[in-house]
């Protein structure tokens, strides 16, 4: 019975590992070096465009809670600008966390 169950379990190994090396192995024909640098170049500026349009999402929130704050005055003001100062710091860093893997 435990041998059965061995040989199933390595059967399974054997033809996953199969498919997966074969789907990876399936390209169109070109050779990769060619098709690289453009696919490289085409990937950063799409990343940074989106990165840009997400801060100026952030900074866009951040001047309407700041413009929230400017109805009120003393203490109340200040904790408002406080608070709005640090939603837009706490949303940039998770804006910011994907982008740390990159390599």
């Amino acid at each position: 019975m435990k041998r059965a169950i061995f040989v199933a379990l390595g059967t399974g190994l054997v033809i996953s590992s199969a498919a997966a090396l074969g789907i990876a192995g399936a390209g169109t024909g070109e050779p990769a070096a060619a098709v690289a640098p453009v696919n490289v170049i085409q990937a950063t500026r799409t990343r940074e465009a989106a990165r840009a349009e997400q801060r100026s999402r952030i900074n866009a929130r951040f001047l309407v809670q700041r413009e929230q704050c400017s109805s009120l005055s003393g203490y109340n003001r200040e904790k408002c600008v406080v608070k709005a100062h640090a939603s837009k710091g706490r949303a940039m860093l998770e804006a910011a966390a994907p982008y740390e893997t990159r390599f």
